[in-house]
């Protein structure tokens, strides 16, 4: 895992009582939200990154190939 991938927020715990259906589909939509967030918050890093200088990826320790190999990758990736 990446340092990216490490927020985690949780969506509706699942239920087995009455209305369960409407539980599923909030928790999908819930959870659809959080991809496109957690996808966005990737493309905004990978836009950052792409403004660093060769000098500031060297501070990082990141190679200025691997970094723009990074920036081209989608966004949902």
């Amino acid at each position: 895992m990446g340092t990216i991938d490490t927020i985690n927020v949780k969506c509706p715990a699942e239920g087995r009582e009455r209305g369960a259906g409407k539980a599923r589909l909030s928790r999908t939509i819930c959870a659809a939200f959080m991809w496109f967030g957690k996808a966005m918050l990737k493309r905004r890093t990978r836009m950052h990154l792409s403004e660093l200088s060769n000098d500031l990826l060297d501070d990082i320790g990141v190679d200025p190939s691997a970094a723009r190999r990074e920036v081209k990758r989608f966004f949902w990736d």
